[in-house]
């Protein structure tokens, strides 16, 4: 690694240090200095019984005993302070590691202190990055860097694979389908630069400034710092300026491109019109009608999208991996809540990169099919994924436009992977198995994975020993005894099968036992002592059994040689030969991430020693528990209405000629009518509208044509956002009767709803949480939950296939449910029977709406049970155990627990 030595930032450094130490030290000791010299000890010395204190109590105040008073204050408030820094230093202490990443975690862990440990912690914040800068030396980055005038020469960079296809003279590689539509170039921050020089300097528009600080936001800085204000930059900076063609400096005509001929489906389910009669356990309902091709199309109209995705450095997983860990998403949320603190300034964990690449694939890819035929459309998407293989399938690589089945590996002797790239393949291969399973859920794997310790450890670390579709044995003899024992369990299947074919068929019942024990894939790496029996238990290896594959050679086995990138090369002439195969290669980091949303959707947890805040802030520190434990107490507050009586929540009134409903369907009301406008509005629209609404503050062009999944094209990009504005503005001025109003406001490439003209429902609700989040007045924040959960009318852009909404409608989803439950848990701590039925009320709307959420169901329950309903109770339990059983899950042993012991009470009672 090379570093470069600047010492402007390293002054400024050690000049941060010098004065916050000087500040902290004065605070610690000059404080009681300036006590001790001016009163010296409070206490009076001449004190020495009971007696002597009554006496003192009883004298006159005098000037001398109040100054004494203010001293004891002083020194209360010194100690106060002494014990938060205490604190301060411990918390930084443990947390180096993440600042030494990330220097922005400073300030959110300022945002989540009180008043009284604000003032520590940005001292000893101050100071530890301080020392940090001191320290740390300056990373010099391996990106492409240009001198200004060289900004305008395209870079290539990585991309999602998609394939093309080939000529008979030429056939291109698969590093050549990764090369990237979007390019940039690494400039260096100078001293007095802005965003807008820099964009009216090297791209020719100012106004395009927000592309640059949209592809830096995210990025984090060789001093630990990140562009978080576009106003802010540092000199030294490295940032990444997309690279756009110009008047002034023309790009050099591409050679045209031959049209690319139509790729033949590998089998019917990837063909256009082979969709999945049943979508995976997703998170929306996917429409059917709207977006079709017309009866009178043909699918060879159809775009044929890659089936290959790029999930992060040197990671591509295919379409169908992708569709398991989409169908796996549902049960990791499901245990996620279960197992979250709630809080209603608590957020839901994001997602590694790696995983909400391959959902939003997979999401995509389960869309209808679309054609570019219709004249009414007014954009232009661009070719979504091709759909996966179907569930039992688990796919191992890229040939010929199309994915490679497992089934290529059943070769007689086995097959070998050598090469660089072997064990990232054998990861891939490893996560396929067990993606296929997760779509097979609640139902048993057809594929089946065997593996030792060691190997498990080195590929997929934290693997329990028996988990979903894979076994870990201890050792190499039993890995090979328990592939053994599933050829014998095959044999014995085939004879039983044979032997009821002559009956007649009276059921169709036990159809998952009649489809055996499925297939099994042992995966080994072959020493000398176990290569005897290795070779010949491959040589009995047959597709619909066994596969045995080794990493390293095996004598009498079909050897691929594994590149870096995935590339396959076939080394022994024996089998069928694959045209530019590349296999799905995943990295450590990749696998990890994948693994723990698969342990976790089966309630499992990694073994792995995760970076203390490396995936998400830690829960507010008022939660629900604590808040309402205040609300426990008997007492009623100083001031303000008696909390006993409950403060109904206020009818929203509409103050903005527009009022923009997201909680739910997506629908438009102007003030004064009751009745929705913009009927007629395309879904295209409403889903423009629904992602403004979720970015208050707006979004640049290039973040918008990435979630509508517009065209590549950047002037396509401009024309459809322009036919979406107006599309807005002839609906809404119309509407409103304003001719002249604009209801998308434009500045530069930056969109955003006018808040002069449009008020959201969403607004309204992080609004409402938010004021109940921070107000200490226990009326005013019931009243704010009942506003937030009134809100609340549905799902996030209820009804509409937007593969962008899904974490959004989870996120929102989860606060509305807090929401609720706050209520509920103060329903039961008052025992008001008026508290306690608007609480059961909102508990049976937010169960309709989250059905599977277990935490509604136990209020529900303790609620019930308190008023004597003990039959609505069980009911209410055995409403959970139906919805939980379509999952293939069962409820908490608390949530039974709970329904237990109350019903025994009453009994005992």
């Amino acid at each position: 690694m090379t570093y470069r030595f600047t010492p402007g930032p390293r002054i400024r450094a050690a000049a941060t240090a010098t004065g916050t130490a000087a500040i902290t030290l004065a605070l610690l000791a000059g404080m009681p200095y300036v006590l001790w010299q001016a009163t010296g000890v409070p206490w009076p010395d001449r004190i020495g019984s009971w007696q002597d204190l009554d006496e003192r109590v009883m004298q006159p105040i005098t000037d001398p005993v109040i100054i004494d008073l203010l001293a004891m204050v002083g020194w209360v408030c010194w100690a106060a302070f002494a014990c938060s820094i205490l604190k301060e230093v411990a918390w930084y202490a443990s947390h180096v590691p993440q600042l030494l990443r990330d220097r922005t975690a400073h300030t959110a862990h300022l945002e989540t202190l009180s008043v009284q440990r604000t003032l520590a912690a940005l001292c000893i914040g101050t100071l530890v990055l301080a020392l940090v800068s001191l320290w740390r030396p300056y990373v010099a980055h391996a990106h492409p860097h240009a001198t200004s005038g060289d900004l305008r020469v395209p870079v290539a960079s990585t991309a999602p694979v998609t394939p093309a296809a080939s000529s008979e003279t030429e056939r291109p590689s698969m590093r050549e389908a990764r090369i990237a539509e979007s390019r940039c170039v690494e400039y260096t921050v100078a001293e007095g630069d802005t965003l807008w020089d820099i964009a009216a300097t090297h791209m020719g528009d100012p106004l395009k400034w927000p592309r640059i600080y949209a592809l830096n936001k995210t990025r984090v800085q060789s001093d630990g710092g990140r562009l978080s204000d576009p106003d802010r930059i540092t000199p030294g900076w490295q940032l990444g300026i997309p690279v756009i063609s110009s008047a002034s400096s023309p790009r050099p005509p591409a050679p045209p491109t031959p049209p690319a001929a139509p790729a033949k489906p590998s089998s019917p389910s990837t063909s256009a019109e082979g969709l999945p009669t049943q979508p995976a356990p997703g998170l929306s309902p996917r429409r059917e009608a709207e977006s079709r091709a017309t009866p009178g199309q043909s699918a060879s109209h159809v775009r044929s999208g890659p089936v290959a995705i790029s999930v992060g450095t040197a990671s591509i997983i295919g379409i169908t991996s992708a569709a398991g860990i989409l169908a796996a998403l549902r049960f990791f949320r499901f245990y996620q809540n279960r197992s979250r603190r709630p809080g209603l300034n608590a957020q839901v964990p994001p997602l590694s990169p790696a995983i909400e690449k391959a959902v939003l694939a997979a999401s995509e890819a389960a869309l209808p099919r679309t054609t570019d035929a219709d004249p009414k459309t007014l954009i232009t998407r661009r070719t979504p994924p091709a759909p996966p293989q179907p569930a039992p399938t688990v796919t191992i690589g890229i040939a010929n436009a199309a994915e490679v089945p497992l089934a290529t590996l059943a070769r007689a002797g086995g097959c070998s992977w050598t090469g660089p790239g072997a064990e990232a393949a054998a990861r891939a291969l490893l996560t396929g198995i067990l993606t296929a399973a997760e779509r097979q859920r609640p139902g048993t794997p057809q594929v089946k994975g065997v593996l030792t310790q060691d190997l498990a450890d080195r590929l997929l670390p934290g693997m329990p020993p028996k988990f979903s579709a894979l076994t870990v044995t201890d050792d190499f003899e039993h890995a090979i005894r328990c592939a053994e024992e599933h050829l014998i369990a095959h044999a014995h299947h085939q004879r039983d099968t044979q032997d009821t074919e002559d009956e007649p068929a009276t059921t169709k019942a036990g159809e998952e036992e009649s489809r055996g024990p499925g297939s099994l894939v042992l995966l080994a790496q072959p020493d000398a002592a176990h290569a005897g029996r290795l070779t010949t238990l491959a040589d009995r290896s047959w597709q619909a059994a066994l596969i045995v594959l080794t990493l390293g050679a095996l004598p009498g086995a079909t050897s691929w040689h594994i590149a870096h990138d995935g590339a396959a090369t076939q080394q022994t002439a024996t089998g069928g030969q694959f045209d530019d195969l590349q296999l799905f290669h995943l990295a450590p980091q990749a696998g990890r991430d994948v693994l723990e949303v698969l342990l976790t959707g089966h309630d499992e947890r990694p073994r792995l020693r995760m970076v203390p805040g490396a995936r998400a802030a830690a829960p507010a520190p008022d939660s629900l528990e604590q808040g309402t434990a205040e609300e426990s107490d008997d007492e009623p507050p100083a001031a303000g209405p008696d909390p006993a009586e409950p403060v109904k929540p206020e009818e929203p009134q509409q103050t903005k000629p527009v009022h923009l409903n997201v909680l739910g369907p997506v629908t438009l009301y102007v003030q004064g009518n009751p009745e929705p406008v913009g009927g007629g509005l395309r879904d295209e629209v409403r889903e423009f509208l629904a992602l403004l609404a979720v970015h208050p503050t707006g979004l640049i062009a290039d973040d918008i044509a990435r979630n509508l999944r517009l065209s590549e094209d950047p002037d396509q990009v401009a024309r459809d956002l322009k036919n979406l504005r107006r599309a807005v503005r002839r609906v809404l001025r119309a509407a409103t009767g304003q001719s002249r109003a604009e209801f998308i406001q434009l500045h530069g490439e930056l969109h955003k709803l006018n808040p002069g003209m449009i008020e959201t429902d969403l607004a309204a609700f992080t609004q409402a949480l938010h004021e109940a989040a921070t107000t200490t007045h226990t009326p005013q924040r019931l009243s704010a939950l009942r506003r937030a959960a009134e809100h609340y009318h549905g799902p996030f852009a209820h009804g509409g296939d937007y593969p962008w909404s899904d974490s959004v409608r989870a996120s929102l989803a989860s606060k509305a449910a807090d929401a609720v439950a706050a209520l509920a848990h103060h329903a039961e701590h008052t025992g008001a029977r008026q508290d306690a039925d608007d609480a059961l009320a909102l508990l049976d709307k937010a169960i309709t709406l989250s059905p599977t959420h277990e935490r509604l169901y136990q209020h529900a329950i303790r609620l019930h049970q308190a008023a004597g309903r003990h039959d609505t109770a069980r009911h209410t339990f055995t409403l959970l155990e139906r919805n939980l059983k379509e999952l293939g899950l069962e409820p908490d042993p608390a949530t039974r627990a709970l329904l237990t012991t109350r019903t025994r009470t009453a009994h005992l009672g």
